[in-house]
């Protein structure tokens, strides 16, 4: 497949990068274009590795897949912003780890516990697969391009986004040691992406093949739906638990339709609700307890054109959380555009509150993606100094951003600038720090037994087929999610074609 771009006809996956350089959607926001910083780390990372590919003797798609590879994209990273020594922050990476694959590999080497709570596939046994214009729209999560004619897509390409390549980019391709299947709604279950019982079974394949607890599900769950729709709701809780195993609920606040606003009329007579609705979300808490379900994973921010704009924002965070001190709210994405809102909540939460937890998913990507390491050093210090270090959960709204492995070097070799540190009061981001965000928080928060999960992962089927499986050489490099917004027009969720 070729790609027209800068004047030259090249392959298109000639020009896949360890660090993603321009946004991708997770089917929850509009994809945004790539802007001038982006392309200028784009093509100082290619100039680099074509000169180092050739000192080594590889193909330069070799040698990104390595970690020299990261590590020569995350220098890139840094010389775009002018980060040059450990005062200036960035990436935590040097000359040599460029050059030296082997030193490069030590240098990404830290070892964590990774509880990945937000990851993604598509149920291809499903609507998706089956359903042929919904096919050729979730194709192009996969092999759309900037610039591409909508008919080059290749629709066979949508096993891509299958539960084998999920298991392939997050359990074998990754770090990651136990990962949460997660959802996104959609209005009824004819156009779903994946449902309530195909996360399951990806959970219980993950679990076979891993001989050890690799994976956890939470219930995709519409309160505010009618008791007949075919969304899981309220009254479906106790075969979700029971029969399901799910760990958490999922919801989204902005699932609904208000009449002023048409672009939500795919919901129906459906009304968007707040965390705080005594009449909608209450009983949901209260049954979910009687149950011994205690987390409440909630999208805020991120506004797709299908939710409603005003109930995505966080103002009814506050009351729910003082109101149900039993359960566990994660605010997933960190509200996303309403991060500032979230945080200054949290910091007029009591002290002794500490049911409130911050989700990293889809924000901590983009704010990597941006090219922008002050971003990446105001998310993670807006969210430590209000959340605390003990309240941020690991989450990389994979597989949209392929596999979560660049997103875990990414953290792993993030040092927070000095100015940020004086003029903010930002913390240092220590091991210490990075090791409760990537697993030990979740470890908590779900009853994980870190150490003895780890213990058995050594030895399981997954593991050893890590030792024996080159991660370089098969590494996909890919992102999954539309770049366009013609590519994430394709078809609407109305279930007929979009025009664009």
């Amino acid at each position: 497949m070729l790609v027209r771009t800068d004047d030259k006809t090249i392959e298109d996956n000639e020009r896949d990068l360890p660090i993603p350089t321009q946004l991708v959607s997770n089917g929850e926001y509009w994809p945004v274009p790539q802007n001038r910083r982006q392309r200028q780390i784009e093509e100082l990372t290619l100039s680099m590795a074509d000169e180092r590919a050739r000192k080594l003797g590889v193909s330069r798609r070799s040698f990104l897949r390595s970690a020299a590879g990261t590590a020569t994209a995350l220098m890139a990273l840094n010389i775009a912003n002018g980060c040059g020594d450990d005062d200036d922050g960035g990436f935590a990476v040097d000359e040599c780890h460029t050059r030296d694959p082997e030193a490069a590999r030590e240098r990404f080497q830290a070892d964590f516990f990774i509880v990945d709570v937000q990851t993604h596939h598509a149920d291809l046994d499903g609507p998706v697969g089956t359903v042929p214009i919904l096919g050729d729209f979730y194709s192009s999560f996969r092999i759309c391009y900037p610039g591409m004619p909508l008919p080059d897509c290749n629709p066979m390409e949508l096993n891509e986004l299958s539960r084998l390549n999920y298991i392939k980019e997050v359990l074998v391709d990754s770090e990651t040691s136990v990962a949460m299947m997660s959802g996104i709604p959609a209005p009824n279950a004819s156009i779903e992406l994946i449902g309530n019982e195909a996360m399951a079974a990806t959970r219980d394949l993950g679990n076979e093949l891993g001989a050890s607890q690799r994976m956890l599900t939470q219930a995709m769950l519409m309160p505010n739906q009618p008791v007949n729709d075919t969304r899981s709701t309220i009254e479906d809780m106790e075969w979700l638990v029971e029969t399901l195993g799910i760990r958490a609920l999922k919801t989204y606040t902005g699932a609904g339709h208000r009449g002023e606003d048409p672009a939500t009329a795919v919901w129906g007579d459906t009304q968007p609700w707040w965390l705080d609705d005594e009449e909608v979300a209450y009983p949901m808490y209260e049954e979910a307890l009687r149950l011994g379900i205690n987390i409440v994973n909630t999208h805020k921010g991120l506004r797709l054109g299908i939710f409603d704009r005003e109930h995505i924002h966080p103002r009814d965070v506050r009351k729910a959380v003082l109101d149900w001190p039993e359960m566990n709210f994660a605010i997933y994405h960190s509200a996303g555009e309403f991060l500032d809102e979230l945080v200054e909540i949290r910091r007029n939460l009591p002290a002794e509150r500490t049911n409130l937890y911050a989700e990293l998913g889809a924000i901590f990507a983009s704010s990597v993606i941006s090219g922008d390491i002050d971003q990446t050093g105001h998310l993670l210090g807006k969210l430590l100094t209000s959340f605390g270090a003990e309240r941020i959960l690991w989450g990389t709204d994979s597989i949209w951003y392929g596999t979560p492995q660049w997103q875990i070097d990414a953290l792993k070799t993030f040092r927070m600038p000095q100015r940020l540190m004086d003029e903010f009061g930002y913390p240092e981001v220590t091991d210490e720090i990075k090791a409760r965000i990537f697993g030990l928080n979740a470890a908590d928060l779900y009853g994980i037994d870190s150490e003895a999960v780890r213990c058995t992962i050594a030895q399981d089927p997954i593991a050893m087929l890590k030792n024996d499986y080159d991660s370089e050489k098969h590494r996909s490099l890919r992102t999954y999610g539309p770049k366009t917004r013609r590519e994430f027009l394709q078809m609407n969720y109305s279930g007929k074609p979009a025009h664009v």
